[in-house]
């Protein structure tokens, strides 16, 4: 990690960067003293489907979050959750864009591209145009990231599966990242439910056992260069 001072992660919903590199981005503030920075690609204000009460207590959890993680900086887009498909590719494009050349990050996260939910594969493609070398030269290394309840429904054999080739020893982190998902109150539920803190704690379990850590997050690596 002692390349990645600035970290980007790419949220599709807040939660999202949480459930997918939570301990990492504890860790690396924490730890290493870096800079982290967290993108939400949609919202819930005036929400057709939910209603403006969620909007406006999903803006409190945000905020919250924030305060949480340290965040360097919050960049909530006007996408709104649910409608993100009929939206222009161009639009989304641009308003990612314009973040990522705010942010400069050296090392950036996204969804993963099979992901079940549609809004994570719009937005990892609209974020992953921003990591061309020959567009944002400042990128070093991009990652996918897993999040359950949707990579693990990727409708494998049909796509590829996720096939970590990163890990990230979080050993100590986990108890943190659970206090972040306990913010988003309406997406933990009790065990057997994707988003549970049994289901969090046992997939850490399961990383760490793949790489040799008592627990690890695990990511798939696009590209990493070295200066």
């Amino acid at each position: 990690m002692k390349n990645w001072n600035k970290t980007l992660v790419v949220a599709v919903h807040p939660d999202d960067e949480t459930l997918g590199c939570g301990g990492t981005l504890f860790r690396l503030k924490e730890e290493f003293g870096r800079e982290i920075h967290w993108l939400i690609i949609t919202n819930t204000d005036n929400s057709r489907i939910l209603g403006p009460a969620f909007g406006e207590k999903r803006r409190e959890e945000i905020r919250t979050a924030e305060a949480l993680y340290r965040f360097d900086s919050v960049h909530v887009l006007d996408f709104e959750a649910g409608f993100l498909e009929d939206a222009s590719r161009f639009d989304i494009v641009s308003s990612v864009s314009k973040v990522f050349r705010e942010v400069k990050p050296d090392t950036v996260f996204l969804p993963y591209p099979w992901d079940i939910m549609k809004e994570h594969q719009v937005s990892f493609e609209a974020a992953l145009s921003s990591t061309k070398v020959f567009r944002n030269s400042f990128v070093e290394r991009t990652f996918v990231m897993e999040t359950l309840s949707e990579t693990d429904f990727a409708p494998v054999p049909l796509v590829n599966a996720f096939a970590p080739t990163h890990f990230v020893n979080v050993t100590g982190y986990i108890d943190r990242k659970i206090e972040a998902m306990r913010v988003f109150e309406s997406e933990v539920k009790p065990h057997p439910f994707p988003r549970s803190e049994e289901a969090v704690r046992a997939l850490s379990k399961i990383r760490g056992a793949q790489s040799g850590f008592s627990e690890a997050e695990a990511f798939m690596c696009l590209k990493e260069r070295y200066l």
